[in-house]
């Protein structure tokens, strides 16, 4: 059998058992609504966003231009400053991304607080970003506490410059551009994502299983499928007699009971 006639063979297939496929969409709709409802946690989340700044003076930014009196002079242009930070860019957030930086916050909250958070806890609840084009970055902080997110938050507002200003002897600096503010309302679980996943997974599974059925199963059920397989002509076939299978039976015991009474 070609290839086409595979597909053709599948898709028929398919199309034929399309209640099956509908019953394992809704089964993985159901599974996933489930999953969502039960195993899924609300998360909270507080954002700080940050301006990156270039303070040096040095050369490393600077472009020399000659005066009128012939004389060079140093001259740092905002343009300059602004490259330099987001040359710099990826290295702060990478700095930012450490244990040391973790430890050095968890240690702060725990001062202010008096609580007992670990590194750990602070890289599990922390993701740092820089905004695409510009010299800004933005520090998202999501835990299943309101309290916990903004707390850590709120903290970074100081932990972050205070820790920028002791790397690279402080050739860029870091305001706040916003604060964080405590979150109202958790975020939503997402269950029409998690559902539209579920029922794809459903009917991918039901698929493969129609598809699979299909494939492996070796039997003839039609001249057609006979000769495309075998090369061979095909001289006769005998109709399907079940729906009068009772019929004919019958039939065939009358006639054996006249045979009988007629021998007797």
């Amino acid at each position: 059998m070609n290839i086409d006639a595979n597909v053709q063979k599948i898709l028929f297939a398919l199309l034929g058992r399309w209640k099956l496929l509908v019953v394992f969409l809704l089964i993985g709709v159901l599974l996933g609504y489930v999953y969502t409802e039960h195993f899924t946690t609300q998360t909270y989340t507080s954002t700080v966003l940050y301006l990156a700044q270039a303070v040096d003076n040095s050369d490393e930014m600077s472009d020399q231009t000659q005066n009128t009196n012939g004389k060079n002079e140093v001259r740092i242009s905002n343009t300059s400053k602004m490259n330099y930070v987001q040359h710099m860019m990826a290295t702060y957030i990478q700095l930012m991304s450490t244990n040391v930086f973790y430890q050095a916050t968890a240690d702060d909250l725990n001062n202010q607080y008096g609580s007992g958070y670990s590194a750990g806890t602070i890289s599990g609840a922390m993701t740092i970003e820089a905004v695409e084009d510009t010299a800004m970055f933005k520090v998202t902080v999501t835990t299943n506490s309101s309290d916990t997110s903004y707390a850590i938050a709120h903290q970074l507002e100081t932990t972050i410059p205070r820790y920028m200003r002791t790397m690279n002897d402080g050739l860029v600096k870091a305001t706040v551009a916003d604060k964080a503010i405590k979150a109202g309302a958790a975020e939503s679980k997402g269950y029409p994502k998690k559902c539209a996943i579920g029922g794809a997974i459903g009917i991918l599974l039901a698929g493969a299983y129609v598809v699979l059925r299909t494939l492996f199963d070796v039997r003839v059920r039609s001249s057609d499928e006979l000769t495309d397989k075998y090369n061979i002509p095909v001289l006769g076939s005998i109709p399907s007699f079940e729906t009068r299978g009772t019929t004919i039976q019958t039939m065939t015991s009358a006639s054996k009971k006249g045979e009988d009474k007629d021998n007797g």
